[in-house]
């Protein structure tokens, strides 16, 4: 078992100890935690055994990914609604669910398994047309109507990459600005500013802030930083990035948001700080994309841009967009920057006037019929599941307020949108910054419930998350409340510092 506290990179100079890194060092000796390990270790033994071997041949399983690999990694053998079962025949309710691309519906629904089953024998594959495209674009664009065009691909990291090549080849130009902490995938211009756990903060320091906003700061090995020609990092402050907007307007090919970040979920400070950019961006002529790989159709079927009237050239889609976990993501938006990557029908025309993003796999036949299934299968639905969603939230919320009332534990379920979220122990309701935010985090808090929740049959991946819909009834999210409970009283028994010191 491998605890991660945030390294030092190679290169970096010496620092003194951090107060996160003094707690764990102090925490792993503690006898009820190492009691803990030792009952997990016991537990998952076929587990880990599968795991030690795929170490030794693969290095791109997600139990492997720096900065998220799960402590414990479980071999799943079978999945279904919310429940998985290991390979020690143990049975967990799923609050992962695929990075939450599978919480519209839980693992395997049956409408979208039967059409994917009825069409699988006798499918196209890759690289042709079939017409369940269309039937699929035909539907975003009754439920989306603010996209004009659609182009499929693999993941949010392609569909990001896609949109700003696209937004390049419209206006000619090279620079993208994005927000600190926005977490826009794993290509080199995202890798840049992310969310603050691949960067280690809060025990090593945010760059500085300056008058051309944020000094751009490269967060994964092997991704060399950016020059300011082609990235501006833009601040939480909405005067400050929409002044620098329009300082740099000539230069710009396109400013890239989220309208929530997973790094700083509060809906309530980020949503007005991206309509303000959106509108300042539409102000000076600067294509503006709005990236919904976390939000698209967990704000209602519209996403964040219809539910809060975020106007955009681009949009790109992720996550619960495909079906079946299998990989689909989509950018999509005006018809005028689509057509950069579309065929006029004569190759010679094409050359030097257009570009490309299309890769073997991307709109595998099998993916599109998954993915049109599960969505179709949402709209059915309609807003009763929106409103189920949302009610089973606010009462966990509400049970949450009474822990904290009643025994003083700062636990929160931080979160937004039709439901992406974490449990996480912080002192306060809402914070003005995300850095502030950042500093306020108990990274050896997250560590800790997400293995007592494991303890208790709940399985969270590396980190406590919640990613909630119709997989989930009330009678699983009370499993989930009390386990979540439990896991804090015990803790809190044992003198467990919720809130680190600064």
């Amino acid at each position: 078992m491998t605890v991660s506290v945030s390294p030092l990179r190679s290169g970096s100079p010496v620092r003194s100890v951090s107060p996160v890194e003094e707690v764990v060092a102090d925490l792993l000796t503690q006898e009820w935690v190492v009691d803990l390990f030792t009952e997990l270790s016991a537990r998952q033994a076929t587990s880990q055994q599968l795991v030690d071997r795929l170490r030794h041949r693969d290095v791109s399983n997600h139990v492997f990914w720096p900065f998220h690999a799960p402590q414990f990694p479980l071999a799943v053998t079978s999945a279904k609604g919310c429940r998985i079962t290991d390979a020690d025949g143990a049975s967990y309710l799923d609050c992962h669910l695929g990075f939450g691309a599978q919480a519209l519906h839980g693992h395997s629904p049956e409408p979208v398994v039967d059409f994917v089953r009825e069409r699988m024998g006798n499918g196209s594959g890759n690289g042709y047309f079939h017409p369940v495209e269309l039937d699929f674009v035909e539907l975003l664009h009754d439920l989306v109507p603010h996209c004009e065009k659609w182009a499929f691909l693999n993941s949010g990291t392609d569909a990001t990459q896609a949109a700003i090549r696209l937004a390049r080849a419209r206006t000619g130009r090279r620079m993208v600005a994005k927000f600190e902490g926005a977490l826009h995938g794993v290509h080199d211009i995202a890798a840049h500013n992310t969310a603050f756990w691949y960067h280690g903060q809060p025990a090593t320091p945010f760059p500085e802030v300056g008058p051309d906003g944020i000094a751009p700061d490269a967060a994964l090995a092997g991704v060399l930083t950016a020059s300011p020609r082609d990235l501006l990092v833009l601040p939480h402050d909405p005067v400050v990035a929409a002044n620098l907007i329009e300082r740099h307007r000539h230069e710009l090919a396109c400013v890239l948001a989220e309208p929530v970040s997973s790094a700083f979920p509060y809906p309530e400070v980020g949503i007005p700080l991206v309509q303000r950019v959106a509108d300042a961006c539409r102000r000076v002529r600067v294509p503006f994309i709005l990236d919904e790989v976390l939000t698209g159709f967990r704000y209602g079927i519209g996403g964040a841009a219809a539910a809060f009237d975020i106007p955009a050239d681009l949009y790109c889609y992720g996550k619960v967009i495909s079906g079946l976990g299998l990989p689909l993501s989509a950018v999509a938006g005006r018809a005028d920057f689509m057509d950069t990557m579309q065929t006029t029908g004569v190759a010679l025309t094409d050359v030097g006037a257009k570009t490309c993003v299309h890769t073997t796999h991307a709109g595998n036949y099998l993916a599109l019929c998954a993915g049109y299934a599960s969505v179709r299968l949402l709209a059915e639905q309609g807003p009763a599941y929106y409103e189920r969603t949302r009610a089973n939230v606010a009462w966990l919320r509400e049970h949450l307020a009474e822990l904290r009332a009643q025994h003083g534990i700062p636990l929160r379920l931080l979160g937004f949108g039709d439901f992406i979220g974490s449990f996480a122990f912080v002192a306060d309701e809402s914070y003005p910054s995300y850095r502030e935010f950042a500093a306020a985090v108990n990274p050896v808090g997250l560590l800790m419930l997400t293995l007592m929740l494991r303890k208790r049959g709940i399985f969270c991946f590396s980190l406590p998350m919640l990613f909630t819909g119709g997989a989930h009834e009330r009678a699983d999210l009370a499993q989930v409340l009390d386990a979540v409970t439990d896991s804090a009283l015990e803790l809190q028994r044992h003198g467990f510092p919720f809130v680190l010191p600064s």
